[in-house]
């Protein structure tokens, strides 16, 4: 069947005696009146609205005409799920890339980015996906013995921005600051600490640097390796995972520091709704950034409930360098996993209102805060809560993406 290239548009127009004329108007495709197209992207659902934008320039509104459509921004982070896998057709990758949203009353969609034999992905077998931030993913693949791979993918519009090869054996985490269409973007990868040393490597997509940028700091033999990282107003922090340990790299100045950490939270004899317990801290952990504070979401299991899971939230008290304990979201979410998102309350937030999501082995958990659910034990609230997200499909990978926040 052969494509129209052309739209036909109806002009009706008045004649001297008050009489509508009709007019047919030939048009390519590429060149509808702007009116037409609000009406159509009007009507689409999100990652339709991205495709449109990217079908021609002459469908690629103004941003000012898309901001004033006023679309609601999905403030909740939805869930990526893939995997492409080697063929015998070297050009060709058998593989598969969905999107979820969440389950919100009564209305969840999935969105299938590609699925089948797919073109030009042979780069994205094997790759693992490290952290999620605007729409993006950033993702890692040895290449060879000593070196590294590193590559950002967008599926909402499936564009793949290459980074430069990384002579290195092994990382310990990698994230990145915005999506690589913004000036301010920075990747940032972390390696294991070697002889009380720790090399940073940074790269910037929209940059004139064509390799990685190295740096090596000295670091207290008690340090060891990153556990989690979290970025704030220009600096990566970085969560070690031993006693608590911190510390920052600020990008403008290619500063590395040490925070000190004067005290330490206890969690021996906390008590929970009512309940005595006593805690051992397990990994993994996770730092997340809260309306310009840092949080820290530690895994810990009650002893005194056959070792039941549950998680700790602290927060970092800048002015007397102590973690603090969070008991309250205040409305507000949290979802954990390779990135990790705070979700502040009102809108979509209320269907997931107080509660720590935590991504693990293709199924999502999540907890309460015992602060903000007073009434009855945690599980009788866990019963009465709406499940917005599902486990997913068995031999799929999975992340938390959050939707760029133009589209």
């Amino acid at each position: 069947m052969k494509a129209l290239s052309c739209a036909a548009m109806a002009t009706q127009t008045l004649n001297g005696e008050g009489s509508p004329n009709y007019t047919t108007e030939i048009r390519p495709w590429s060149d509808l009146p702007e009116d037409v197209l609000v009406l159509v992207i009007k009507r689409l659902l999100i990652c339709d609205r991205i495709r449109f934008r990217a079908v021609c320039k002459g469908w690629r509104l103004p941003v000012d005409i898309i901001q004033g459509l006023f679309f609601p921004v999905p403030k909740l982070p939805w869930t990526m799920e893939y995997t492409w896998r080697k063929t015998t057709d070297s050009n060709r990758t058998l593989g598969i890339c969905k999107l979820l949203e969440p389950d919100l009353h009564r209305r969840s969609r999935t969105y299938i980015v590609e699925i089948g034999m797919i073109e030009g992905r042979s780069g994205f077998v094997d790759a693992e996906a490290c952290a999620s931030r605007d729409g993006w993913v950033l993702f890692s693949k040895e290449k060879v013995k000593g070196s590294l791979i590193f590559f950002l993918f967008s599926p909402f519009n499936k564009q793949v921005v290459s980074l430069p090869r990384l002579e290195s054996d092994i990382f310990d985490i990698a994230t990145f600051s915005s999506g690589p269409n913004s000036p301010d973007c920075i990747v940032f990868v972390a390696h294991p600490p070697e002889s009380g040393k720790i090399c940073i490597s940074v790269y910037r997509p929209c940059g004139d640097d064509k390799t990685w940028n190295r740096y090596v700091f000295d670091l207290p033999g008690s340090f060891d390796s990153v556990e989690s990282v979290a970025y704030m107003n220009g600096s990566f922090y970085c969560y070690f995972g031993c006693f608590f340990r911190l510390a920052c790299f600020k990008i403008a100045n290619q500063e590395w520091q040490i925070i000190r950490i004067k005290s330490l939270p206890t969690y021996q004899n906390v008590v929970v709704n009512d309940h005595a317990s006593v805690f051992t801290f397990t990994s993994p952990n996770y730092l997340l950034e809260c309306d310009g504070e840092l949080l820290l979401a530690c895994l810990a299991k009650d002893t005194e409930r056959h070792n039941q899971d549950c998680f700790f939230l602290f927060r970092l008290d800048w002015q007397h360098k102590a973690w603090g304990r969070k008991n309250a979201l205040g409305g507000g979410a949290i979802f954990l996993g390779k990135t990790s998102f705070w979700v502040s309350p009102g809108g979509e937030t209320e269907n997931v209102a107080n509660r720590v999501h935590h991504r693990t082995g293709g199924s999502t958990v999540f907890f309460l805060s015992p602060i903000d659910c007073p009434l009855g034990s945690l599980e009788e609230q866990r019963k009465k809560c709406k499940i917005c997200y599902h486990p997913c499909t068995e031999g799929l990978n999975t992340i938390w993406i959050a939707p760029p926040r133009e589209f």
